[in-house]
């Protein structure tokens, strides 16, 4: 049954929320920061409400103790939530990416009562594009009992599977204002040697899974000189100038030739304006770019994610020190399995060697007591630290120890050895 699309004030659209309610944010540079802002000031009104998200580029105005009232039920943890975490205000939902468009939408485990989105105006048909922001948030807003969108001339228009209808909309809200930023991340000379050994692993013709931080953009830096690549699930701002020299054509892909497959992307307005209205990007759920299956089919596929630690066995934590939660599982397990499946797929899990000021080592014995596994050690491949590249694939327990003792930091490695025959 179509929907009412009635435009609203801010007051008037959250007004529709209730006490108790559990509402679904758009991730990153998607945010709706005006409607999130209202929630906020009635945060008294809204006692109990569970605010639903992921990776949040704000200030989490949300989680501050003057709006103790609000929750919030995440699948990725920030060390800035660790006080409303310790007042029961937050909880941590360990789910990997293709499992949320699922589990947070209607007839799931944490079904939304209320979808924002965050959406570029209408055509002359009635369709807008959810820009940036896709993954999650398409297919919940879809099914969602009540729907309210932000809209934003700022939004670019992408295309693909992008759009909702303005027949699907509840209530809307009219706000001018730009988007939350993901600036480029400084690249130190460590992150630039941690990707060229990672881009050194890349074939041309290769479709590429990169995330966040300063390893990625490095590893995007160093793929200048490649040819037709593809890039899968994740835009930046570094990704723009890889098009722009013509190293990524999409022309090798086997699925959904000559365009990108993308879910969110994150940057400044040089990516939003490259989106924009852009055929060769394709928006899709993160139930199509997740998707193991989908990922295997494309042939070639490069996953290149971080790590917090790796083990000698080959054991991954992107997510926890110790039994301290940071961040969250996000999209590794799914693109290092859907490599694992690929014809001429790899996947590349790349780290810094120390941490802490270069005072620990990253490549420990044992994943420190508590941490939690984001890959395990029956998919491990690659490891690449600044020090070289250690295959791990098809290697018993001492041939992949041997070979990420011999990519940690040098003064570590001895340490390492001993610990082989303790």
């Amino acid at each position: 049954m179509p929907r009412a699309y009635t435009k609203a004030s801010l007051a008037d659209a959250v007004g529709r929320l209730r006490p108790g309610m559990r509402v679904l944010l758009p991730p990153g540079c998607g945010e709706p920061a005006a409607l999130v802002g209202e929630i906020c000031r009635q945060s008294e009104r809204l006692r109990d409400l569970t605010l639903l998200g992921g990776i949040h580029l704000g200030d989490y105005p949300f989680a501050r103790p003057e709006h103790a009232g609000l929750r919030l039920a995440t699948w990725h943890m920030s060390p800035r939530l660790e006080d409303a975490r310790r007042r029961g205000r937050v909880e941590f939902v360990p789910m990997r990416y293709f499992d949320l468009v699922t589990e947070f939408a209607a007839g799931g485990a944490w079904a939304p009562d209320c979808v924002l989105v965050h959406a570029a105006p209408p055509d002359a048909r009635g369709w807008l594009s959810l820009g940036v922001a896709v993954g999650v948030t398409l297919p919940a807003a879809r099914r969602a009992p009540l729907v309210i969108a932000q809209v934003n001339p700022a939004m670019p228009r992408a295309l693909g599977n992008a759009f909702l209808h303005a027949s699907q909309i509840d209530v809307w809200v009219d706000v001018d204002e730009p988007l939350t930023p993901y600036p480029p991340t400084v690249v130190g000379e460590v992150e630039r040697r941690i990707g060229a050994h990672a881009a050194a692993l890349v074939p041309d013709g290769a479709t590429v899974q990169v995330g966040v931080g300063a390893i990625p953009q490095a590893v995007l830096e160093a793929l200048a000189d490649h040819r037709d690549l593809a890039l899968h699930s994740l835009l930046v701002d570094a990704s723009v100038a890889l098009v722009e020299r013509g190293v990524v054509t999409c022309a090798a892909k086997a699925v959904h030739r000559g365009r990108m497959d993308i879910a969110e992307a994150m940057g400044t307005r040089r990516l939003f304006d490259f989106l924009h209205e852009n055929p060769r990007v394709n928006m899709e759920s993160s139930g199509f770019v997740h998707d193991p299956e989908i990922v295997a089919r494309l042939g070639r596929f490069v996953a290149i994610n971080s790590a917090l630690e790796v083990d000698l066995t080959g054991q991954v934590t992107a997510e926890s020190l110790g039994p301290r939660q940071v961040a969250g599982i996000g999209g590794q397990f799914d693109f290092v399995l859907g490599a694992s499946r690929a014809s001429g797929g790899a996947s590349i899990i790349a780290l810094p060697a120390t941490g802490r000021n270069g005072t620990v080592s990253r490549i420990v014995p044992r994943l420190a007591a508590g941490a939690n596994v984001t890959s395990p050690r029956v998919l491990a491949d690659w490891v690449v630290t600044e020090r070289g590249a250690a295959r791990l694939r098809g290697r018993g327990e001492r041939g992949r120890a041997e070979a990420l003792i011999a990519v940690a930091e040098p003064r570590f490695q001895e340490e390492l050895a001993r610990s082989l025959t303790s």
